[in-house]
């Protein structure tokens, strides 16, 4: 089994409301089902992680909730127009797709510094 062999599509969202888009090989999608039961149900969370390794192309200190991830190489970007926006994108890719929820700098880390993402 091979690491840091995916490639995946970064879209920021930039203060005059555009979209920087980023394609980003080298990287490591990850799938997660976190089960829990809440009032005698069993529920599904369904999330993924994505960890980048150095050279870092991307700035996540100031990442917001429009920003997203798509796992693969995503031709189109986000516009402002019915049936285009972030969120029909999302839907389109379905899981393999989400926005920016958190992130874990260990890039000073002396063995394999990293960037995590987790994404839903």
């Amino acid at each position: 089994m091979a690491m840091f062999e995916d490639t995946v599509t970064v879209f920021q969202k930039q203060p005059d409301g555009s979209y920087r888009k980023t394609i980003v090989d080298d990287c490591m999608w990850s799938d997660q089902i976190t089960k829990t039961v809440e009032s005698g149900k069993l529920v599904l969370a369904k999330t993924a992680t994505v960890t980048f390794r150095p050279p870092f192309s991307i700035d996540f200190k100031t990442f917001c909730d429009e920003d997203a991830i798509f796992f693969g190489k995503v031709a189109e970007g986000p516009q402002n127009e019915k049936g285009k926006r972030l969120s029909d994108m999302l839907r389109k890719y379905g899981s393999k797709a989400g926005i920016v929820r958190g992130v874990n700098d260990n890039s000073n880390r002396d063995m394999l510094p990293n960037i995590k993402v987790t994404v839903y």
